[in-house]
């Protein structure tokens, strides 16, 4: 006779693992601090006045001969 086959007898041995991935979520805050420096610029102006007088005192041939200090 021929040999007879029972049906398979199907086994499943599961194996688990876990696999730790690493996901980033980088972020980045950039602080600005601005300094505005605001030239005002101005142009003073002075003027003065310079009033001069001068003098001089002679001595005519009509003057009386006597002795002046200006002259």
């Amino acid at each position: 006779m021929p040999a007879q086959y029972d049906p398979v007898k199907q086994n499943t041995f599961f194996t688990g693992q876990d696999v730790f991935v690493p996901v980033m979520h980088p972020s980045h805050t950039t602080n600005v601090y601005q300094k505005n420096c605001k030239y005002m610029h101005s142009f003073p102006y002075t003027e003065s006045v310079v009033y001069q007088e001068t003098h001089q005192h002679f001595c005519a041939p009509s003057c009386p001969p006597r002795p002046r200090p200006w002259c």
